[in-house]
């Protein structure tokens, strides 16, 4: 069996008679019907039966279509992946990404990378860390970049670089003033934070559990962005990534500290599917990625 004749096998399989994939396959009928009595002669079963007036496929056809689209698969992904490795020259590279780092880390990643690798298009899908995984494990998305765990995971979860969580409050608020933020000042205040299944917030829910103290929600909003448009606008303080808050002009509204006594730290990690290679496009963002610009640095508390 060669490489050709399992893609006569998936041709016959996609268009359903003999006559409309030899058109597809570019070759005579004859031609194409001999092709199929060299396959049957080789596995010792007939392809096609009757069916009224119609050929079908057998059953043990159809078992073997879907190891020809298989073989097929591999062969033009192998291919694809041989021609992206000589420049990054062509090709498709699309992350996944949770929210904050899809909103403030990811992005000045791929910037850096179309600088590099132009003819290679890019995508970015963002959500949740569990569609993060799923996307990858799908093959949605080459890559995953996640803030949060989505759990016991079936992916390849790698951390890379430590995250910090800092408190964010405007001016006039209390947390802004106090003279030593800890944890039982933070857990004091009701908070604005993001939703449950956000990595900030199960880090945050984590860490004053450990210190035996309970969240108190003051607003649950679906984004890092507009909880701190909600915290410079006074409704109240929160606790976010300092990714979010190192850069201005937003930052220069807020005042930004450091929590005492609670371990709000985190590790951002790289999400791969477990038995497929990325290839090349996606292994020179990990690169990317990993090499990235200096953490933020928190502010003393």
């Amino acid at each position: 069996m060669s490489l050709r004749r399992f893609r006569l096998l998936v041709a016959l399989a996609d268009a359903g008679s003999v006559t409309g994939a030899a058109r597809v396959a570019a070759i005579s009928q004859p031609a194409f019907s001999q092709q199929l009595r060299l396959i049957e002669r080789h596995y010792g079963f007939p392809l096609l039966m009757r069916a009224g007036r119609r050929l079908v496929l057998t059953r043990a056809a159809r078992d073997l279509v879907d190891y020809a689209r298989r073989i097929v698969r591999l062969a033009d992904e192998s291919e694809r992946v041989a021609r992206e490795l000589v420049d990054l020259d062509s090709g498709r590279l699309t992350v996944g990404a949770t929210g904050t780092v899809g909103t403030y880390l990811v992005p000045r990643v791929l910037a850096e990378y179309r600088r590099r690798y132009p003819a290679v298009e890019l995508r970015l899908r963002m959500g949740r860390p569990a569609d993060v995984e799923r996307w990858v494990l799908a093959g949605e998305a080459d890559v995953g970049v996640t803030g949060g765990s989505a759990g016991e995971s079936q992916a390849v979860v790698t951390p890379f670089r430590r995250d910090e969580l800092v408190a964010v409050a405007a001016a006039g608020h209390p947390l802004a003033t106090v003279a030593r933020l800890d944890g039982a000042a933070l857990a004091a205040q009701g908070l604005i934070v993001a939703e449950a299944e956000s990595g900030s917030r199960q880090t945050l829910e984590r860490a004053l559990a450990a210190a035996g103290l309970q969240l108190r929600v003051l607003f649950e909003l679906p984004s890092t962005e507009a909880i701190l448009q909600a915290v410079a606008a006074g409704l109240g303080a929160a606790v976010v990534t300092a990714l979010a808050v190192a850069q201005p002009p937003l930052a220069l509204r807020l005042r930004v500290r450091r929590v005492a006594g609670l371990d709000l730290s985190r590790y951002l990690a790289v999400v791969k599917h477990p038995d497929v290679d990325p290839g090349p496009a996606a292994r020179e963002f990990i690169a990317l990625l990993e090499r990235g610009v200096a953490p933020p640095t928190a502010p003393a508390a």
